[in-house]
């Protein structure tokens, strides 16, 4: 909500038309502000970007103006001078943001996810998706959300990151420009560590023409962790990448599934599986996943399919260096996590990964939820 409501207006912006007026001024640059969740931490992130003034007709110092243009929004948003402003606007982005979150139940496999989100998870905040609870959206007022603004800006932790071709001094006068206060942070852990509890399923019925079987497990190895790399290759070979297991032997050779994939929060210690089927091969397609981590365990994986892992977690990885958002990103969680993985050391890392690590990697992981979402 906050998000939204910053990045809709302030003072010297007071809608989104003024805002875009500015951004085009400045050469068409961009602004997004966004959250994300990353283990036990909650992130607002607020993003600018703009030309390097080297490629201006007329010179124009944009760092500097880019720096002034989030000043503006972050210090003097609508609710300190145009409080009617502020409670109308409040009022049109909690109307998106709940409808948001009431459309949940319309994405079925959003839904889904969601849902093997609270089976997966003891902790509340872990099973809660990460734009929070329905019921407690609609409970929000303008005032509650005033002082969250004011305790965020004042109390939360601060990073700064600049990519580009820029000074690293000149930079830092700037950020320093800004007039957040001096903060006494305590340190806090991102890394969410779960306990392995006995398996928990649940089925719905529902409207839908296409079955949602998700499966969740305990994967208890995190960024940068010493079995880190492994844990990758182990994940991609099994179902995250385009010729894994699961989209070879659930999709393309059985065909029992849409679609099948794994995803891995190296974060919260978990991997994931979706898969999109027609209800009745349900049982069929669970046995086949068992199967390919079993498989996995048992070492049944050729040096070709472990080398072609390796490559496209490599090349997925380089190709990633071309973006600064990806970059900027990577220095973030460097910074949260103080583990610092240098291009080389992550290659390296990957190319270093045995069967047998592999095979270990799969053994730690271990079953804990089953969704299952059918048609009435």
């Amino acid at each position: 909500m906050l998000g939204a409501l910053l990045e809709c207006g302030c003072q010297k912006y007071p809608d989104q038309k003024a805002i875009a007026d500015e951004l085009a001024r400045m050469y068409g640059a961009g602004f997004e502000i966004s959250s994300v969740r990353r283990g036990n931490l909650h992130f607002l992130s607020v993003s600018f970007d703009c030309v390097n003034d080297e490629f201006l007709a007329e010179k124009e110092d944009l760092l500097q103006a880019g720096f002034s243009f989030l000043q503006e929004i972050l210090f003097r948003p609508l609710v300190s001078q145009k409080p009617a402003a502020f409670v109308a606007e409040f009022a049109r982005q909690k109307r998106n943001v709940v409808d948001y979150a009431g459309a949940t139940q319309d994405n079925k496999q959003l839904y889904a996810d969601l849902s093997l989100q609270k089976l997966l998870f003891d902790d509340e905040k872990q099973a809660l998706p990460s734009f929070g609870n329905y019921q407690e959206l609609l409970k929000i007022t303008a005032s509650q959300l005033s002082s969250s603004y004011q305790e965020c800006l004042n109390k939360d932790r601060i990073e700064i990151i600049v990519s580009g071709d820029v000074k690293e001094e000149r930079c830092r006068q700037l950020a320093q420009q800004l007039p957040f206060a001096a903060r006494n942070l305590r340190k806090e852990e991102i890394f969410y560590v779960q306990e392995g509890h006995a398996l928990r399923k649940k089925e719905e019925k529902q409207k839908v023409t296409q079955g949602k079987l998700n499966l969740g497990f305990s994967l208890p190895v995190f960024f940068a962790d010493p079995l880190y790399f492994t844990v990758l290759v182990f994940e991609g070979l099994f179902g995250g990448l385009p010729l894994s297991k699961l989209f070879v032997n659930v999709r393309e050779k059985a065909q029992l599934a849409y679609y099948a994939s794994s995803s891995y929060d190296s974060f919260r210690g978990v991997m994931t599986v979706r898969t999109g089927l027609d209800p009745k091969n349900k049982e069929q397609a669970l046995a086949i996943i068992e199967a390919q981590l079993k498989d996995v365990q048992a070492g049944r994986v050729t040096q070709q399919e472990i080398e072609d892992t390796k490559k496209s977690l490599i090349n997925e990885y380089l190709s990633g260096l071309d973006s600064q958002a990806n970059v900027m990103q990577r220095v973030l969680i460097a910074i949260l996590t103080g583990r610092t993985l240098s291009t080389t050391s992550w290659i390296t890392g990957i190319q270093n990964v045995t069967l047998a690590q592999i095979q270990a990697a799969a053994k730690m992981t271990k079953l804990q939820a089953v969704y299952f979402l059918d048609k009435e």
